[in-house]
C-alpha cells in the first residue's frame, strides 16, 4: 500500500476527486422517483424477485478483499534528498565565507597641510619637519574578527542553524503528504461503502414502490411510507457526496476482511523522542543556544589589532622621507554584557527544555487516546463481524424456508433482511476506516516512518 502511495498518490487523489465532484449530470446515473403513479402489484412483485435474485448473486460471489491499512513507509517519507541537498550547499558556502574571514585588514590616508593656504605661521616648524603632503597605509589582524577565534563554535553553529531549518521545512512538506494519504484512503473506503450504500438503495427503492402500493390499497400506514422515503433520501443524499452511480452500478459487492490491529506502545512512545520534528527541533535548538552562548564572551566586544604601518612625506625644500612603524591597536569595553547575554541565553535554554518535557507528555497522551480508539474500534469490528457473519447464515436459512412456502411468503420482510446485511457490511466498514485514519493519525504525531513494524494485525476469528 505504501508502495502504491509512493508513485500515485497525487494521480490518484486528482482521480478520485474528479469522480467525486464531477458534474456534468448527463453522466449521472438518474436517482429513482420519491413517488410512483399507476403501480401495479405483478410490476412490484416482479421487481421483488429480480432483486432477490440479483441480491443471491451479489452474496455468493462477493470479492474478499484485504482492509486498506494504510501507514507510510520510509520510502515515502524518506528525508528530501533535493531539500537536503540545497540546505548541504547553503551551509558549505556559509562555513566557506566563515573561513574567509582571515581578520586582515588594510587602511590608509593621504593628506596634504594647508598651512601656507591660510596664511598660517608655524615658527616651530623647521625645514625637516614641514611637509606639505603625507601619505600612509597600515595592514592589520583583527584577531577578534577572524576565523581563527572560536573557529569551531562558529562552524558548528552554522551546521546547526541549517539542520534546524530543515527539520521545520521537512515537517511542512510531510504535513502535505500525511494530508493526502488520509485522503486517498478515506476515498478508498468511500469506494468500497458507496457500493454497499448503492445496493442498500436499490432495495430501499424497491421497498418504496411497494410500500406506495399498499398506501394506496390502505394496507400500511403512511409513517412506514415515511420512514422508507427519508431512508431514501439519506443513502441518496449520502451517495451524491462520494461517486458517481454510474461508476459503481455495476461493481461485485467487496467484503473487506476484517483484521483485529496491536501496536507495540513501548516501542512506540520510544521512537516519539527520536522522529518527532517538533522534538527534534527542539534538540537541535537547545544545541545551537549552546553554541551561542559559547560565542557570547568579552572577547566578541573587544579589538586587538597588530599593525604594520608605512608612511610618506612630502616636502618643500628636502627629498621626501618615509618610516615604517609597528605596533598594536586595541580596543577594549568598560563595560561587560556578556554575562547577562549567557545568563538569558541559559533561561531561554531552560524554557526549551520545559516546553519540549510538555510536548513530549501532550504527544504521549494524545497518542494513548488514539491507542485506546484503535483498542475500542477493535472490539467493534470484532463485534460486528460476528453480525455479518449470523446475518449471513440467517438470510441463506430464510433463504431456503421462502422457497418452501407454498402459499408465498412476505417479500417486504425478505429484502428488509438482505437490507439488514448490508447495513452491516456498512458498519463495519465505517469502523475499518475511523481505525485506519486513528493509526495514520498516530503516525502523523509521532512521524515515525516505519510505523507498520509495530503493528501486528492478525484476522478475525
Amino acid at each position: 500500500m505504501a508502495e502504491k502511495l509512493r508513485f500515485f498518490i497525487l494521480p490518484s487523489l486528482f482521480f478520485f476527486f474528479c469522480a467525486a465532484n464531477a458534474q456534468d449530470d448527463t453522466a449521472h446515473v438518474p436517482v429513482k422517483m420519491l413517488v410512483y403513479e399507476n403501480l401495479k402489484n405483478e410490476d412490484v412483485l416482479r421487481q421483488f424477485d429480480q432483486r432477490f435474485e440479483q441480491m443471491d448473486k451479489l452474496l455468493q460471489h462477493s470479492v474478499s478483499v484485504a482492509s486498506p491499512n494504510l501507514t507510510l513507509g520510509e520510502d515515502v517519507l524518506l528525508p528530501d534528498a533535493a531539500l537536503d541537498s540545497l540546505y548541504r550547499a547553503k551551509g558549505a558556502q556559509e562555513a566557506k565565507a566563515f573561513k574567509r574571514r582571515t581578520g586582515l585588514e588594510v587602511t590608509g590616508q593621504a593628506y596634504g597641510r594647508l598651512d601656507q593656504a591660510l596664511v598660517i605661521s608655524h615658527d616651530d616648524d623647521d625645514q625637516y619637519s614641514a611637509y606639505v603632503a603625507k601619505f600612509q597605509a597600515e595592514l592589520g589582524w583583527n584577531f577578534f574578527n577572524s576565523a581563527f577565534y572560536q573557529r569551531k563554535s562558529e562552524l558548528a553553529r552554522i551546521q546547526l542553524a541549517n539542520e534546524l531549518e530543515y527539520i521545520k521545512q521537512s515537517k511542512d512538506k510531510n504535513k502535505a503528504i500525511y494530508e493526502a494519504a488520509e485522503n486517498l484512503l478515506t476515498m478508498e473506503y468511500n469506494y468500497y461503502i458507496a457500493i454497499v450504500l448503492y445496493n442498500e438503495l436499490q432495495n430501499v427503492d424497491i421497498l418504496n414502490q411497494a410500500y406506495q402500493y399498499m398506501l394506496e390499497q390502505d394496507k400500511i400506514s403512511n409513517d412506514k411510507l415515511l420512514e422508507n422515503i427519508n431512508d431514501k433520501m439519506e443513502l441518496e443524499y449520502t451517495l451524491a457526496q462520494t461517486f458517481d452511480l454510474k461508476d459503481i452500478a455495476n461493481e461485485p459487492l467487496y467484503a473487506l476482511r476484517p483484521t483485529i490491529i496491536t501496536i507495540d506502545s513501548v516501542r512506540l512512545f520510544e521512537e516519539v523522542q527520536r522522529y518527532n520534528p517538533d522534538l527534534r527541533a527542539s534538540y537541535v535548538q537547545e544545541q545551537l543556544l549552546d553554541k551561542e552562548k559559547k560565542l557570547t564572551n568579552y572577547g566578541q566586544t573587544m579589538r586587538l589589532t597588530p599593525f604594520l604601518r608605512g608612511s610618506m612625506y612630502l616636502r618643500k625644500l628636502v627629498s621626501p622621507s618615509s618610516n615604517i612603524d609597528l605596533g598594536v591597536r586595541f580596543t577594549f569595553p568598560l563595560y561587560d554584557e556578556s554575562g547577562a547575554k549567557r545568563r538569558a541565553i541559559e533561561t531561554e535554554k531552560q524554557i526549551i527544555r520545559e516546553s519540549r518535557q510538555s510536548l513530549d507528555e501532550d504527544m504521549k497522551s494524545y497518542c494513548r487516546l488514539r491507542l485506546d480508539r484503535v483498542e475500542r474500534l477493535n472490539r467493534a469490528i470484532r463485534t460486528e463481524a460476528f453480525h455479518i457473519e449470523q446475518l449471513g447464515k440467517y438470510v441463506e436459512l430464510r433463504k431456503n424456508a421462502y422457497l418452501k412456502q407454498p402459499k408465498g411468503y412476505n417479500y417486504i420482510i425478505r429484502l428488509e433482511e438482505y437490507n439488514e446485511y448490508l447495513k452491516s457490511m456498512e458498519r463495519m466498514y465505517k469502523l475499518m476506516l475511523s481505525r485506519s485514519l486513528a493509526l495514520l493519525d498516530i503516525q502523523k504525531t509521532t512521524s515515525y516512518n516505519n510505523l507498520q513494524t509495530l503493528i501486528i494485525e492478525t484476522p478475525v476469528k
